[in-house]
């Protein structure tokens, strides 16, 4: 028959598991990333006898661990959006808040700027009135140091959180590869049976890591594998590989995030790291930041290039031609650090008219000269013959020249406007310098201050459909509305994780007075099993004073 004493002790053994596991999940209430753990016992075999079975106590089969898998993957696709969009609606704040301050805003100094020319038209050959202009036109020069000189600074914290972004996922794919090991050793030592609290810190590891970048998760004999991007394998099993930072090749001020494998380096593109905290930055850079840069050196170019355009077709006091009012910089050209061939590049003006916000890149592939634009990878122009190359930036509004050769795999950036607005600057020193008239006639002739007068309302850009002010409103107003547009939808998708972490909280999470009760219900099965052994001892005695 069976032993009265084996089953009162496996009741014992099951109420101490149980009062054990409440515990647990009562010290853990406030851990995070803890999930919720529960006594799984079964029956004992029962044992055959003449007249049916007969039970032998319980035995406790696992520690269960309370944790869904596909809310669990819920949780990290609405972290990585939520991160992502946070992040981007946190940093084109920066620049929103910055541009529509009217007193930190280039409209005031472009209306300054007019207005001593309205003034100038009216006395031309007055010192005071030719004065003022070119204080207005510091001023307005100034403005546009000041708001380059700030895009730069948003810029450089921009590689500073790149890079900490990028140890944060190193660290978590490292963390990954350490728990993966650590689960496997564990289960070798438990019969196949993985240590619930390793589990909850890989989850939570791993949810970390889609703070940073979306991550894709496949799970194989409990080990996870975590890829990025395309596929590439960030953890799989014991190994992980670690991105790094560097310097693009054309643009040392510019970090780019690199795959690592093997040592050999490649660069990813910002779709590769898609979501996360690093996902927003690299988007807020290509579609906020770089664009916003491009525009402002844009106007600059067009409204000096035509201020100097028409002074040096007037006439100044002393008889002779006007000269440049401003300095404009050269465009910035850069060859790719590892091109092999002789190849020099340079770029000039042409019509800004018709100027994008736009980088461009000119590749020699095939032994053919490609001409893109980086902003939407567009292919403007393939051709065995430069010349091709120059009809189609011509057609972008800037000029081309080449020496020497450009071998297969060489690469040039061309960003016709990226630097003017920070580096532009007066030429003209002397009031005398500026060319009022259009011809050497009376001292009164202020016929070409009329026409920089006209630069105001002139349609300069965008094919000669946008003034430099409707330019300068529409770069506000697409900040504005990307920013309010990226509040409305961050604000949405921290809704998004909210409801999924709720969601798996109602599976995962602690309840202390549900814990209480189960500590109270199994302190009272241990009681009764403890009785059952009193009782038991008690018939046996009985049999021993028998005999």
């Amino acid at each position: 028959m069976p032993n009265i004493f084996t089953i009162g002790q496996s009741a014992l053994s099951a109420a101490q598991a149980g009062m054990t596991t409440a515990g647990q999940n009562i010290a853990n209430a406030s851990t995070v990333g803890y999930s919720r753990q529960t006594v799984v016992q079964t029956a004992a075999t029962p044992q055959a006898l003449g007249f049916g079975f007969i039970g032998q106590g319980t035995q406790v089969v696992d520690i269960q661990r309370n944790y869904n898998d596909y809310l669990g993957t819920q949780v990290l696709a609405a972290s990585s959006a939520s991160h992502q969009l946070d992040t981007q609606y946190t940093q084109a704040s920066l620049i929103d808040n910055m541009l529509a301050d009217p007193s930190a805003g280039l409209s005031p100094a472009l209306q300054s700027v007019f207005g001593s020319l309205q003034e100038m038209s009216v006395s031309p050959s007055d010192v005071a009135t030719r004065q003022l202009f070119l204080s207005n036109a510091e001023s307005l020069v100034s403005r546009f140091h000041d708001v380059g000189e700030r895009l730069d600074s948003i810029r450089q914290g921009l590689n500073l959180q790149i890079t900490s972004s990028v140890q944060s996922i190193n660290a978590a794919s490292q963390q990954l590869a350490t728990l993966n090991l650590a689960i496997d050793a564990a289960q070798g030592v438990a019969g196949g049976k993985a240590s619930n609290e390793l589990l909850d810190q890989r989850n939570q590891v791993l949810l970390d890591l889609s703070k940073q970048v979306k991550v894709t998760v496949s799970e194989q004999s409990g080990q996870y594998s975590v890829f990025i991007g395309n596929g590439q394998p960030l953890v799989v099993g014991a190994q992980a590989h670690a991105l790094k930072v560097l310097p693009s090749p054309t643009d040392s001020t510019r970090l780019e995030v690199a795959y690592d494998s093997a040592g050999q380096k490649s660069i990813m593109s910002a779709n590769n790291l898609a979501g996360g905290t690093l996902g927003g930055l690299l988007d807020f850079r290509s579609q906020v930041l770089e664009p916003t840069q491009n525009e402002l050196g844009r106007i600059a170019l067009a409204m000096a290039s035509q201020f100097n355009s028409i002074n040096a077709a007037g006439v100044t006091p002393s008889g002779s031609k006007g000269g440049d009012i401003f300095n404009l910089p050269p465009m910035y050209v850069a060859p790719n650090s590892s091109n092999t061939g002789s190849a020099t590049l340079s770029a000039s003006l042409a019509d800004a008219s018709k100027l994008t916000t736009s980088d461009y890149r000119l590749q020699r592939l095939d032994s053919k000269y490609v001409l893109s634009r980086s902003s939407d990878n567009v292919i403007l122009k393939s051709s065995a013959d430069f010349k091709d190359i120059q009809s189609a930036a011509a057609e972008q509004g800037f000029a081309l020249s080449t020496a020497g050769a450009m071998n297969n795999g060489d690469e040039f950036k061309i960003s016709p406007t990226s630097q003017v607005a920070s580096r532009i600057s007066v030429a003209l020193t002397q009031v005398n310098g500026i060319a009022a008239a259009s011809a050497a006639q009376s001292p009164g002739d202020n016929s070409n201050i009329l026409k920089m007068l006209d630069v105001q309302t002139a349609k300069l850009l965008d094919g000669g459909t946008q003034s430099l002010q409707s330019a300068y409103a529409k770069t506000v107003s697409r900040i504005g509305s990307k920013t309010h547009e990226l509040q409305v939808t961050s604000t949405s998708a921290q809704q998004i994780l909210s409801q999924s972490e709720r969601a798996i909280q109602d599976v995962s999470g602690v309840n202390l007075d549900e814990e209480a009760a189960n500590l109270l219900r199994y302190q009272q099965a241990y009681q009764a099993a403890g009785k059952v052994m009193q009782i038991a001892k008690q018939m046996f005695d009985s049999l021993l004073q028998m005999n």
